[in-house]
Formats: C-alpha cells, structure tokens, sequence
C-alpha cells in the first residue's frame, strides 16, 4: 500500500465507523504507522465541530491528530494549487478552494489522495485518487 493522504470526507466515513474505510486505515497504518492529512483538513473537520459546540469530540479529535502526520501548505504547494485552479477556471469547472488546496499538496509530495469525491477531483491533472469507502 502506498503512502497517500486522506482527504476530509475519508476521516469523517473512519470517525462514523464506515467499515470499508476502517478496514483500509487498518492496513495503511500497518504499512505506514500514522495517517497523512492535510493541515487544511483540521480546519475543515474543526469548523464543523466548534459550530456544533461538540466539545468532546474537539478532544478526541486533538488526540487523533497527535497519532498523523500533518502536512501544511508550503510555497510550492500553494503554486501548484495556484495553476490547478487557473487551469479549471479557464476550463469552467468550479472546485472548492480548500479541496485544490489540498490537492496541491498531494501532488507535491507525489501522495495519492484518498477521497470520496472522485469525480471531484478527477479534473486535476497528475492528481492521483482513490476511495476507501
């Protein structure tokens, strides 16, 4: 199994207990010791839990985060992201911001990302993807 980053929709089916996606995160944390996530991907999931006021589960999400390897954005991540979302633009096709964000970084770390959002993503170009789900 390949080293990949997960993007936020594949850590919300594993924190709902999709059994697909518990099985695969078995596997790659066999094969690699942590998850990869983006920084970008904090914000997402803590956005939606501090609207909610859940509290517990804002706890139980730092503990999580201090088993992952976290990469941030990076100058040449941002240029990356920069020219997928002129291109897509130039194409018509509206992709949100955090999600070419994001996918960026995959890139420039040659990580495949897993997602649940194929279709989504299937517009970037050199952007690998795959579904645990």
């Amino acid at each position: 199994m390949e080293k990949a980053i997960l993007d936020t929709d594949t850590l919300l089916n594993f924190f709902d207990d999709d059994e697909n996606t518990s099985q695969a995160v078995a596997l790659y944390i066999s094969a690699h010791r942590r998850l990869t996530i983006a920084e970008l991907t904090i914000f997402e999931i803590l956005r939606g839990l501090y609207y909610r006021n859940a509290t517990k589960r804002i706890e139980k999400f730092d503990d999580f985060l201090s088993k992952c390897e976290i990469l941030p954005a990076s100058r040449e991540s941002i240029k990356i992201s920069s020219r997928i979302y002129a291109e897509l633009k130039r194409k018509g096709i509206s992709i949100g911001e955090v999600d070419i964000l994001i996918a960026g970084i995959a890139i420039q770390h040659n990580l495949e990302l897993i997602t649940n959002n194929l279709g989504h993503f299937r517009h970037i170009e050199g952007l690998q993807t795959n579904n645990w789900k």
